[in-house]
C-alpha cells in the first residue's frame, strides 16, 4: 500500500482522500477470539500522517482564511505534531515557529532536523515555561509575538482539531468494510478521545493511554465533550484495571480508557513492548511507532490473552501515524 500525498487545502478533496484511506484485517494468531482490522491513516500522507493530518485540516483552512503567514505551534523533541506541522507549513506557504520543550542539545535529533529542513524556527524553553503553554500570556513569557501568527496548541489539540477527529469519525461510520463493535485509539491527550465521542455514534470507542496521565485524559476529554455540547461527563469511565471489558456493558459505555498499557510512561520502550513490536510487523506486516501504536496493539494482545475474556468481537483499530519516531529507537522504517 503506498500512502496519497495531501496537496490542496480543501475540504472537499480532504474528506475524499479520507473515504479511501485502507482497511486491513489482520490475519494471525496475536488477537485470540477478536475479528482485528486497522484503518492505515498512516497512508493519507507520506509525512502529514495519522490523526495529525485531520487536527491540521480545519486550523490550517482557518490560518488561511485569516490571512495568516506564520504558524506558531509548540511540543517536545520528538513530537509527531511538530513534524507535521513543519511539513504543512512548508506544502501551504507558510512560516513556521516550533516552541521546543527544554534546553537545545548538542545535535539536534532527526526529527528536529527535518522540521529545520521544512523552514521551520525552533525556539527551546525551559519546561518550567513549557508548563505555561495553555495560558493566555504563554507566547508572550516564551519571548514570541503572536501579531498576525496563528498560534496552533500543543498537538493540535483545540476546537478546530477536534472538528477534524469529528470528521474522521463520521467518515469511518461511511466507510467501515463491517460493522464494528469498538475502535481502539491511542491516547495522549483527551482531544481524539472527544472527537471521536462526538463523531462515532454506533461503534464503542476504546483509549489506550500511551503515558502515565492520572486523571489527566479523563479531564481533558471531558471538557472537550462539555464544550462539544455531545454528551454528559457522566458517559465516560476510566478503567483503572485495564483489564476487562465486559460486553454486556458496551451497549451503555460507548467510551472507555485504558490506563495500564503505558509501559512506564511516555517514550518508555522496554524490552517486552520492543519485542511484541517486531512479532507484530513480522506477522502482519504492518510498521508501528513505538511511543503510539505499539501500545495500542499490545494492549489489544493484553485483552484478547485473558481467559474468559469477550469473543467474536469485531475490532478496529486507528493507525495514527507518526512513523518518523521509529529513528529515534532505531527501528528502520
Amino acid at each position: 500500500m503506498s500512502p496519497r500525498f495531501w496537496d490542496c487545502l480543501d475540504l472537499q478533496a480532504f474528506t475524499d482522500a479520507a473515504c479511501e484511506v485502507p482497511y486491513q484485517q489482520i490475519k494471525s494468531g496475536l488477537f485470540p477470539g477478536f475479528d482485528v482490522w486497522v484503518r492505515r491513516d498512516d497512508l493519507i500522507d507520506p509525512i502529514i500522517s495519522g490523526n495529525k493530518a485531520y487536527k491540521l485540516l480545519f486550523n490550517l483552512i482557518e490560518a488561511r482564511d485569516r490571512g495568516a503567514e506564520i504558524l506558531i505551534t509548540c511540543g517536545g523533541a520528538w513530537s509527531n505534531h511538530i513534524h507535521a506541522v513543519a511539513a504543512a507549513g512548508a506544502r501551504f506557504g507558510f512560516r513556521t515557529v516550533g516552541v521546543i520543550r527544554g534546553e537545545i542539545p548538542a545535535i539536534l535529533n532527526a526529527n528536529l532536523q527535518d522540521a529545520q529542513r521544512f523552514g521551520m524556527k525552533l525556539k527551546f524553553v525551559t519546561r518550567t515555561q513549557y508548563r505555561k503553554r495553555n495560558q493566555p500570556d504563554f507566547l508572550h513569557e516564551v519571548g514570541l509575538e503572536p501579531g498576525s501568527a496563528y498560534f496552533i496548541p500543543e498537538g493540535g489539540s483545540n476546537l478546530l482539531g477536534i472538528k477534524g477527529v469529528q470528521l474522521l469519525g463520521k467518515v469511518i461510520e461511511e466507510t467501515a468494510p463491517v460493522a464494528f463493535d469498538q475502535m481502539w485509539v491511542a491516547c495522549g491527550t483527551g482531544a481524539t478521545f472527544a472527537g471521536f465521542s462526538v463523531g462515532i455514534r454506533n461503534i464503542s470507542v476504546i483509549g489506550v493511554e500511551i503515558l502515565k496521565a492520572g486523571d489527566s485524559i479523563l479531564k481533558d476529554a471531558g471538557l472537550w465533550i462539555e464544550r462539544l455540547s455531545a454528551t454528559r461527563l457522566g458517559h465516560l469511565e476510566k478503567d483503572k484495571s485495564g483489564t476487562r471489558l465486559p460486553l454486556d456493558r458496551l451497549s451503555d459505555l460507548r467510551l472507555r480508557l485504558l490506563s495500564q498499557y503505558h509501559c512506564g510512561g511516555y517514550g518508555k520502550y522496554p524490552k517486552a513492548l520492543a519485542d511484541f513490536q517486531r512479532e507484530f510487523e513480522d506477522q502482519v506486516n504492518i510498521p508501528l511507532d513505538p511511543i503510539y501504536t505499539s501500545k495500542l496493539f499490545n494492549a489489544l494482545k493484553k485483552i484478547t490473552a485473558k481467559d474468559g475474556e469477550q469473543r467474536g468481537v469485531r475490532a478496529l483499530a486507528l493507525h495514527t501515524g507518526g512513523l518518523q519516531g521509529r529513528r529515534g529507537y532505531c527501528l528502520k522504517s
